[in-house]
C-alpha cells in the first residue's frame, strides 16, 4: 500500500478505533455494575435512534457542541489551547441577552442577526485579554483562559441579578419571590425553529423539541472553517505557526498576528455557542443557564481529530449519549452517571490512541521524506 494512502487512512479509522476501543472499556465498566452492555447498547440504538423525536434531541443536543469544538480547534490549529470557550461564550450569551430584550421595534430580519452579532463580538472582546497577555506579556494562554471563565461567570452573575435584573416581572403563582433573570426576550430576536421547513418535506417533528435554525448555521460555520484552514492564506498561515512558529517566522510569517486573528476568530465562533439554548428554548436568561459547553467543545475536538467534518461527528455522538442515557436510565435503570463515565473513556482513549499514532505516523512521514 502507498506510504501516504495509508497515513490518510490510519487519520481517518483513528477516531472509530479509539471509539470501539472505548465501548469494550465500557462494558467492562457496566459489566461491574451488574448491566447487560449488550443491552444497554441496543437500547441506547433503540431509544436513540428509533424515534423522531430522540433523533431532533440530538440535533438540539449536538448544535452548541459544533460551534464549541470548531472554536477550540482552530486555536488547536495555531499551537494554542483556548480553554476560555466556556467564559467566552457566556460573555456572548450575555451580550446577546441585552440585545434581545432592550432594541424593541426591530423587524427579525434586522434583531437576530444584531444577537448573533454581539454574541461573537463579546466572544472576541472576551477572548482579546487573554491573546493580548500571550503576545505582549508571554502569559500562558491555558493559565489566563482558565482564570477568565471564572471571572466571566461572576460578571455575567453580576449582570443578571443586577444590571439586567428584570423588576417588572410578574411572580408567578405559589412563587414567593421573583427569578433572578433578564427581561424576557422580544419575539424579534427568537430563532425561530425548523419544524415548518421539516413539514414541508412530510418530516413532522414534535413541538417539545426545540432543533432550530442554529443547526444549520453550525453546519456553515463547520464548511467556512474548513475553506479557511485548507483554502486561504490565513489559514495556510495558521496551520504554518500551529506546526513550527520558529519556522513559520523565518518564513516571514508575523506569528504575533496571527495568534492575534486565531483566538478573536475563535472567540467570536465560541460567542454563537450558547445561542441555540438562549434564544430558542429560554426566553431570558437567568443564573441557571446551561454551563460546560465550553469545556465538553474541548473533548470535540479531539475526539473530531480537530476536523470540522469530525468535529460535527463527534458532536452527534455526544448527541446521541445524552439522549441514549435518558433511554438506559428509564428503561434499564442505569445511573446518568454511567454515560459520563462512558463519555470520559471515550475522551482518554482519544487522547491515548491519538498519542500512539501521532508517534507512529511522525515515524512514517520521516521515511517518506527524501
Amino acid at each position: 500500500m502507498d506510504r501516504k494512502l495509508k497515513i490518510r487512512l490510519l487519520r481517518l479509522t483513528a477516531p472509530v478505533g479509539a471509539v470501539l476501543f472505548a465501548v469494550l472499556l465500557s462494558s467492562v465498566f457496566l459489566i461491574a455494575i451488574d448491566k447487560n452492555p449488550l443491552t444497554v447498547y441496543l437500547t441506547m440504538l433503540a431509544f436513540g435512534l428509533g424515534r423522531m423525536d430522540s433523533i431532533a434531541a440530538i440535533l438540539f443536543n449536538a448544535t452548541p457542541l459544533i460551534f464549541s469544538g470548531l472554536a477550540v480547534a482552530i486555536s488547536f490549529k495555531a499551537g494554542m489551547f483556548n480553554i476560555g470557550v466556556e467564559g467566552q461564550y457566556f460573555i456572548g450569551a450575555v451580550c446577546a441577552a441585552w440585545v434581545g430584550f432592550a432594541m424593541p421595534g426591530l423587524p427579525a430580519v434586522v434583531h437576530i442577526p444584531l444577537t448573533l452579532l454581539a454574541a461573537m463580538t463579546g466572544g472576541m472582546l472576551w477572548a482579546l485579554v487573554p491573546v493580548y497577555l500571550k503576545v505582549k506579556r508571554g502569559v500562558h494562554e491555558v493559565i489566563s483562559t482558565i482564570m477568565l471563565n471564572y471571572v466571566a461567570y461572576s460578571l455575567v452573575h453580576y449582570l443578571i441579578a443586577d444590571l439586567f435584573m428584570d423588576h417588572n416581572q410578574k411572580i408567578p403563582e405559589g412563587l414567593g419571590s421573583a427569578l433572578i433573570r433578564t427581561p424576557k426576550f422580544l419575539e424579534s430576536a427568537m430563532m425561530p425553529t425548523i419544524h415548518a421547513f421539516m413539514a414541508l418535506w412530510g418530516v413532522e417533528l414534535p413541538g417539545y423539541i426545540y432543533v432550530n435554525w442554529f443547526l444549520m448555521l453550525a453546519l456553515v460555520v463547520a464548511a467556512g472553517v474548513g475553506y479557511l484552514l485548507n483554502r486561504t492564506p490565513l489559514g495556510y498561515e495558521l496551520r504554518a505557526v500551529g506546526h513550527n512558529p520558529l519556522s513559520a517566522e523565518a518564513a516571514g510569517i508575523r506569528t504575533e498576528t496571527v495568534y492575534i486573528k486565531t483566538f478573536l476568530l475563535s472567540g467570536a465562533i465560541a460567542g454563537l455557542t450558547g445561542l441555540s439554548h438562549l434564544l430558542v428554548f429560554y426566553e431570558y436568561m437567568d443564573l441557571d443557564f446551561p454551563k460546560n459547553f465550553g469545556f465538553n467543545g474541548i473533548a470535540v475536538a479531539l475526539i473530531g481529530g480537530n476536523h470540522p467534518m469530525g468535529i460535527v461527528l463527534a458532536a452527534l455522538l455526544f448527541g446521541f449519549l445524552s439522549r441514549g442515557a435518558e433511554g438506559v436510565q428509564t428503561i434499564l435503570g442505569v445511573p446518568m452517571d454511567a454515560v459520563v463515565i462512558m463519555q470520559g473513556i471515550i475522551i482518554l482513549s482519544v487522547v491515548v490512541v491519538a498519542g500512539i499514532l501521532g508517534r507512529y505516523l511522525r515515524r512514517l512521514e520521516k521515511k517518506e521524506a527524501p
